[in-house]
């Protein structure tokens, strides 16, 4: 390869990331709006799910929907009252001990530990981005 090759394919990259962007900046107002004509027009199925019919094959796709997704997380301030009205939280919860990195740097700092280590509990992990400047 030569510089020739490099510059042309810095060129169309630079093409490419521009139209990329242009066509994902097109996308989102064309889902927002896809959406809401969704909530406008659709139908609420047995789960949960607003579904649109189009009635025929546009491009291989014959419905288009709004997908109901529940996702649950622990309310742990309301979870730990619950289990301990319930005489549970000593049965429930866990002391995990985990690493004071802080910890280590201080003994570091105070001549407890080596530079050499810290560098084998640290190891460095080099990796590249391709960058335009």
């Amino acid at each position: 390869m030569n510089i020739t090759e490099i510059i042309e394919l810095v060129r169309e990259n630079v093409v490419l990331k521009g139209r990329i962007d242009e066509l994902s900046s097109i996308q989102v107002t064309v889902k927002k709006d896809l959406k809401k004509g969704i909530e406008e027009l659709g139908v609420e199925d047995d789960r949960g799910h607003i579904v649109v019919d189009l009635g025929q094959d546009v491009s291989g796709v014959t419905a288009v929907m709004q997908q109901r997704r529940v996702s649950k997380s622990l309310d742990t301030d309301v979870a730990e009252e619950l289990l301990k009205e319930k005489g549970l939280y000593d049965r429930c919860v866990a002391t995990i001990s985990v690493l004071d990195e802080d910890a280590v740097m201080a003994a570091y700092y105070e001549g407890a530990l080596t530079e050499a280590d810290i560098d084998t509990m640290f190891p460095a992990k080099v990796s590249y981005a391709l960058v335009m400047k």
